[in-house]
């Protein structure tokens, strides 16, 4: 198992895994991980620059699994963020004894998880805690499935994904003390927190748009939308001119809104 905290991915739920491949993994450059149909669902990851990851689940094989039911009240859109912790008994002690509980999840030989509780929690989209045996799943992979694209480039970078909470105190109590965290860009209620390179949260509260308005679409809480580029991009730098977010057509297959920054903004 590691020994520090990863936040490892963002997980989305799709109808069928081709219907991210145009976005995800041609024009974005996604290179393939790994993916399968477990029955109740079918997740595949895509890896960017710094093994910042995506993952896509659709609905498996069994009728009535999570996802199915996920899709047909929400759509397509973002599920859980997930973190490799080194202990998930030693984390979810902490966190209960902050009043954070946990629904759910598998406890395997190679992978151990647990979801927390959304409402306690307060971040609108699910936060998953995983211990994984890195003997038995690193560097694990499997063959990409027949009709996967190939990619117009290299990986690009993510500088953050954005998420929009209900308390940035819960927030901050979570990400930065609970989960270790680095805070390396705070702003009037908003933080950038990261994981090392590439493995950035932007997080807001609800009144707040750092980075400029036209970032922040989304009403509700959860994840607002994905930020491609530098990995050590802050709000600042889209606030000053010094770089240009261009967002690119919402697709509702994937139903996440991605954006592109540019530091030379000629490139557009």
């Amino acid at each position: 198992m590691s020994d520090v905290v990863i936040f490892d991915h963002l997980a989305i739920g799709v109808e069928s895994w081709e219907d991210a491949y145009p976005r995800f993994a041609v024009r974005l450059g996604g290179a393939w991980s790994h993916g399968g149909d477990t029955g109740e669902f079918a997740p595949y990851q895509l890896v960017y620059a710094h093994d910042m990851r995506l993952e896509f689940i659709a609905p498996g094989a069994r009728p009535g699994g999570f996802m199915r039911r996920f899709i047909d009240r929400n759509g397509p859109s973002p599920h859980h963020l997930t973190f490799q912790v080194p202990s998930l008994v030693d984390a979810l002690d902490r966190l209960r004894a902050i009043g954070i509980d946990t629904l759910g999840g598998r406890n395997e030989t190679y992978w151990k998880e647990a979801f927390l509780h959304p409402k306690q929690a307060g971040m609108g989209t699910l936060i998953q805690l995983a211990e994984a045996d890195k003997d038995l799943v690193g560097g694990f992979t499997s063959p990409a499935p027949e009709g996967f694209p190939e990619s117009a480039g290299k990986p690009l970078g993510i500088s953050w994904v954005g998420l929009t909470v209900a308390s940035l105190d819960t927030a901050r109590t979570l990400f930065a003390d609970q989960l270790s965290g680095h805070v390396r860009h705070e702003g009037r209620g908003c933080f950038l927190v990261s994981w090392g390179t590439g493995h950035n949260l932007l997080v807001r509260e609800r009144a707040e748009t750092p980075g400029g308005a036209g970032l922040w679409l989304a009403h509700g809480l959860g994840v607002d939308h994905v930020m491609f580029g530098s990995p050590e991009l802050t709000p600042g730098d889209l606030e000053d001119g010094s770089t240009q977010a261009v967002r690119m057509p919402y697709e509702p297959s994937t139903g996440v809104a991605v954006l592109q920054a540019w530091q030379d903004v000629d490139r557009q």
